[in-house]
C-alpha cells in the first residue's frame, strides 16, 4: 500500500511529466484520471475516509492541486535550467498564455515585441522556450549546423504525413526537400515565369474593369497570389481574377484553419485531444479535401504540365521511392498556402506604406517608367526588374517592417548535444529557440536609423543619406544588418519558393504602377491598416479600398 500512499505517488507521476512529457490521451487518462481513482480505492479501504462520496473530491482536486503546484513550483524556481533569464511570471508558468494571446487576437507578435522591449534580446516565452534577438541566431540556430525544428511544427502532421514545413528531422528534411529545389531551379522557373504573365495579365484585365471606383486592392492581391499558385502547383485556375471574387471559398477556408493553427501551435500537446472534440479540426479536415480534390483533378488532367505537382511526384524518376499521392497533396496545399497568401500580404504592405507615404510611390515610378520606357507592355523583363535598386528597395523593406510569417522561428536543443551558446546566452539541452522576425527586424541594434519606420533607403548603397526629415547622415550612421533579414528564414530551411514569390512582387508592382494611378478611397482604411493586422501564422489584413485610374 505504500506506493499508492499520495505522497509517493504524486512525486512519482510529477517525474514522469518532468522527464518524459507523455501527451497521449491513453497516458493522460492513467496518470490524471485512473491513478487518482486508484487512490481514493485505496484510502477508501484503509478507511481514511467514511465513504466514496467524500473521497472522491477530496482525493481528486488534493492530487491535481499538488501535481500543478510540483510543476509551477519547479518553473518558477531558481533550480530551473532558465531561471536566469527574464520574462513574465504566466510565460514561465505555462506556454498556454502564449497560446491564449495568439488566439485571442492575433496579437502574438507585438506582445513578444513588448517584452524584449521590456528585457532585451533574451526573453524567456514559455517554461523551456527563450525568444532571441542576438545576432549570431542565424550562424547557431538557422545556419547549416543549425538546429532543428521544436514542437511548434508539430501541428503540420497530416494523416498522410509532415508537411514539408513540419519536418523536424534535418536529415529527413533534406531528403524531402530534393523535389522541391528541382521545382524551383532555373529551369522550372521558365515555365512559372509564363504562369506569371498570364496571371498579371488576368490581374490587370480585371482591374481595368474596376477603375474609378473602389475596390480592396488587399483582397486582389489575394485573388493574384492564389490564382498563380493553384496554376503552379496543380495546373488549377481557381479563377479569382477572371470572376472578381472567390467563388470556391478558398480563402475564408485557410482564414479560418490558419486561425486555428496560430494558438495549437503554441501548445502541441492538445492535438491528440482535439481530435476527440466534434468539430475542433473542421476547417483542417475541408483544407484535406481541397488538396486531395486538386491532386484528382491534376492526375486526370495528365502529366503534360511541368507544374510544382510534377517535380513532387517525381515523374522524371529521380527518387528511389515515389511519394504517394496522398502526401503529394500535403506539400501541394503547403506550396499554395504560403507561397498565395505570403506573396498577397506583402504586396498588400508594399501598396499601403506607398499611399503612406508618397513620395516613395513617386520615386519607384519614376524608377519603373525609365527602366521600362517602351511603356507597360515592357514591364515583363523578370532580368531587369532584379536588378531595380529602388524596386528590391521597398520590397525588403515591406517584408522588414511585416514579415509574411511574424510568429517565431521555432528549433529546439536537443537532447545529448551540451547545450548551445547563441552569443554570450547559454541555451540548455530540450530548450525551444524561437526567432521572431517581427522582433529581431525592428530592434535598433540591427536596422537605424527610423526602426520602426518604412525607410527604402537603408537598402541602398550610398555615401550619404537623406533622411524623410530633411537631415542628411553619413553612411556610417545607417545601420542595416542584412544578416538578420529572415522573412523567407535562412540556411538549409530556407523558404523553397523564395525565389518565385520575388518575381511575382516585382512583376505586379511593376505593372500595377505603369498602367494605374493609385489613391487611397477613405482614409480612414490607411490609418487603421497596421491596427488590424493579426499573426494567424500566416497574416491576417484589413481592408484597403483605392480608387485606380488609368494613366496616359
Amino acid at each position: 500500500m505504500d506506493a499508492l500512499d499520495p505522497r509517493i505517488a504524486i512525486p512519482i507521476v510529477y517525474f514522469i511529466y518532468k522527464k518524459y512529457e507523455p501527451s497521449s490521451p491513453r497516458s493522460a487518462f492513467f496518470l490524471l484520471l485512473a491513478l487518482p481513482g486508484v487512490l481514493v480505492v485505496a484510502l477508501r479501504v484503509c478507511e481514511r475516509f467514511n465513504s466514496y462520496a467524500t473521497a472522491v473530491p477530496t482525493v481528486y482536486l488534493a492530487y491535481w492541486s499538488l501535481l500543478s503546484t510540483f510543476v509551477v513550483a519547479y518553473r518558477i524556481s531558481p533550480f530551473h535550467p532558465l531561471a536566469r533569464y527574464p520574462g513574465p511570471l504566466l510565460c514561465k508558468i505555462s506556454k498556454g498564455w502564449l497560446a491564449y494571446v495568439a488566439g485571442k487576437g492575433g496579437k502574438a507578435h507585438l506582445y513578444v515585441q513588448d517584452l524584449h522591449m521590456r528585457y532585451g534580446e533574451v526573453v524567456r516565452i514559455g517554461p523551456n522556450e527563450l525568444s532571441i534577438t542576438h545576432q549570431d541566431f542565424t550562424r547557431v540556430v538557422l545556419g547549416a549546423k543549425g538546429l532543428p525544428r521544436g514542437p511548434y511544427y508539430d501541428s503540420r502532421q497530416h494523416e498522410a504525413g509532415m508537411s514539408l514545413d513540419g519536418m523536424r528531422d534535418q536529415a529527413l528534411h533534406a531528403i524531402r526537400r530534393r523535389p522541391w529545389a528541382r521545382g524551383m531551379n532555373t529551369a522550372a522557373m521558365k515555365y512559372y515565369e509564363e504562369l506569371i504573365r498570364n496571371t498579371l495579365s488576368d490581374l490587370i484585365v480585371g482591374l481595368k474593369q474596376r477603375t474609378n471606383r473602389p475596390i480592396d486592392i488587399s483582397e486582389w492581391t489575394n485573388y493574384f497570389g492564389f490564382d498563380f499558385m493553384g496554376q503552379m502547383a496543380f495546373t488549377r485556375d481557381y479563377g479569382m481574377l477572371k470572376n472578381g471574387y472567390d467563388k470556391e471559398g478558398l480563402l475564408d477556408l485557410i482564414e479560418h484553419a490558419m486561425q486555428d493553427s496560430a494558438w495549437i501551435s503554441h501548445i502541441p500537446w492538445s492535438i491528440p485531444f482535439l481530435r476527440y472534440v466534434p468539430g475542433a479540426s473542421k476547417y483542417w479536415d475541408q483544407m484535406k479535401a481541397v488538396g486531395e480534390r486538386a491532386v484528382a483533378d491534376r492526375v486526370a488532367l495528365g502529366s503534360n504540365h511541368r507544374d510544382l505537382f510534377h517535380y513532387l511526384m517525381d515523374e522524371d524518376g529521380h527518387e528511389a521511392v515515389r511519394p504517394t499521392k496522398a502526401l503529394v497533396a500535403v506539400d501541394g496545399q503547403l506550396a499554395i498556402i504560403a507561397g498565395g497568401d505570403t506573396t498577397a500580404t506583402t504586396l498588400s504592405h508594399i501598396v499601403y506604406f506607398l499611399l503612406r507615404y508618397p513620395i516613395y510611390l513617386d520615386r519607384l515610378r519614376k524608377e519603373i517608367d525609365e527602366t521600362f520606357p517602351d511603356g507597360a507592355d515592357s514591364t515583363l523583363d523578370f532580368t531587369k526588374q532584379t536588378n531595380m535598386p529602388f524596386l528590391n528597395a521597398c520590397i525588403n523593406e515591406a517584408l522588414r517592417l511585416y514579415p509574411p510569417v511574424l510568429a517565431g522561428l521555432q528549433r529546439r536543443v536537443e537532447p545529448g548535444t551540451g547545450g548551445k551558446m547563441i552569443g554570450p546566452y547559454f541555451v540548455p539541452e530540450e530548450t525551444q529557440v524561437s526567432l521572431f522576425a517581427y522582433s529581431i527586424h525592428r530592434d535598433p541594434q540591427h536596422f537605424s536609423p527610423l526602426t520602426n519606420t518604412f525607410w527604402p533607403d537603408r537598402w541602398l548603397s550610398q555615401e550619404k543619406y537623406t533622411l524623410p526629415s530633411g537631415d542628411v547622415i553619413s553612411a556610417d550612421e545607417v545601420v542595416t544588418n542584412r544578416d538578420v533579414f529572415i522573412p523567407f528564414s535562412q540556411g538549409p530551411m530556407v523558404c523553397a519558393g523564395k525565389n518565385v514569390a520575388l518575381t511575382e512582387m516585382r512583376s505586379v508592382m511593376c505593372a500595377l504602377l505603369q498602367h494605374f494611378d493609385l489613391k487611397i478611397a477613405d482614409q480612414s482604411f490607411l490609418d487603421s491598416w497596421e491596427d488590424k493586422i493579426e499573426e494567424t501564422f500566416t497574416t491576417k489584413r484589413g481592408t484597403l479600398p483605392v480608387i485606380l485610374s488609368l494613366r496616359a
